[in-house]
């Protein structure tokens, strides 16, 4: 098995209630504190030309994998970033990592070009990966925040995003961020924990105001109409 095998749930709400949830997360028994600054992160996805990965997601298929770019920042040109590959078991999930030795260019690149400048550092294992003919189709960016709890079995780490924005590069020659589609305004929450915490988790969760739903956000910038609906969050 991975070694770093974890349990994920994930939470959204329109943006709007972001005040009453960090109340609530104030308040909460399990003493939730930040863990470092929030920052900016972008990730560049990678899909075959039928769309496998979405279509995947969308078929609810208990594995499935996402393969991207992240790196941090509001640059698109001279980033340094790793490429991820990131795999779901139903709830269970790890990540898998290559840091890319050189800066790159985002903004402007061909897809394809972008694609074959990663080449020359893959490992056997990326090569394998690479050989379904990969292709960027959608640029996302947000704005993160870090927190994390103690209380209980073991540490359990949350993150807020907002801000998403996404960009669809799927019928681009190539890649830019000028062109913004079409996402609602929402907030995404992400809870992870080891596998031996995972009652820790669920009794943590159970506390929010907001339900716990498959929230993808490569799927909202794909197919935003198969999108996670917006938990309400009440006074």
């Amino acid at each position: 098995m991975p070694p770093a095998l974890r349990y994920e749930v994930k939470m959204v709400a329109q943006a709007a209630f972001y005040s009453k949830l960090r109340m609530h997360m104030r308040l909460d028994q399990a003493a939730i504190r930040t863990l470092y600054p929030p920052r900016r992160i972008q990730s560049v996805y990678f899909d075959t030309w039928r769309n496998q990965a979405l279509e995947e997601n969308l078929a609810g298929i208990s594995h499935r994998e996402k393969v991207r770019l992240r790196w941090y920042g509001v640059d698109t040109k001279a980033v340094h970033g790793t490429l991820e590959r990131k795999v779901r078991e139903n709830m269970l999930g790890w990540k898998e990592l290559l840091g890319i030795p050189i800066d790159l260019d985002v903004e402007g690149v061909t897809r394809r070009e972008f694609a074959d400048s990663l080449r020359p550092f893959l490992t056997a294992e990326w090569e394998d990966v690479f050989r379904k003919a990969l292709l960027p189709v959608q640029w996302i960016a947000y704005d993160r925040e870090y927190f994390a709890t103690e209380a209980g079995a073991g540490p359990i780490r949350i993150t807020i995003d907002r801000g998403l924005r996404t960009y669809d590069q799927r019928n681009r020659h190539r890649l830019s961020s000028r062109f913004r589609s079409p996402t609602p305004d929402v907030m995404i929450v992400e809870a992870k924990c080891a596998k031996e915490d995972y009652d820790h988790l669920r009794e943590l969760v159970a506390r929010f105001p907001m339900r716990v739903d498959r929230c993808s956000k490569f799927v909202f910038a794909s197919s935003p109409n198969d999108g996670a609906i917006s938990s309400y969050i009440p006074l």
